[in-house]
């Protein structure tokens, strides 16, 4: 993502039945994101979770998840991730 937008890579994996994406970043990765899926007009959107790597955090904070990554376990937050929906 780094070099582009991720349109195309959502794209792709939208046909998987049980997609699920894991946000990490701050609000304008959020915005970034959820703004592609908008442009998409999926018939159904996936399960969309926030990692808050950002500096402000504001979307996470006022929800009270969390203020941001605090170094947890990568591997056992992609397993709550997976068992979440």
């Amino acid at each position: 993502l780094a070099d582009g937008s991720p349109e195309k890579v959502l794209e792709s994996f939208s046909k998987l039945s049980r997609l699920r994406i894991l946000v990490c970043g701050g609000d304008g990765t959020v915005s970034w994101i959820v703004s592609c899926l908008e442009k998409m007009d999926l018939d159904r959107w996936p399960p969309i979770a926030i990692l808050p790597l950002g500096t402000g955090n504001d979307l996470a904070r006022i929800h009270g998840w969390g203020g941001g990554y605090n170094n947890e376990s990568l591997l056992a937050i992609l397993k709550q991730l997976s068992e979440a929906y």
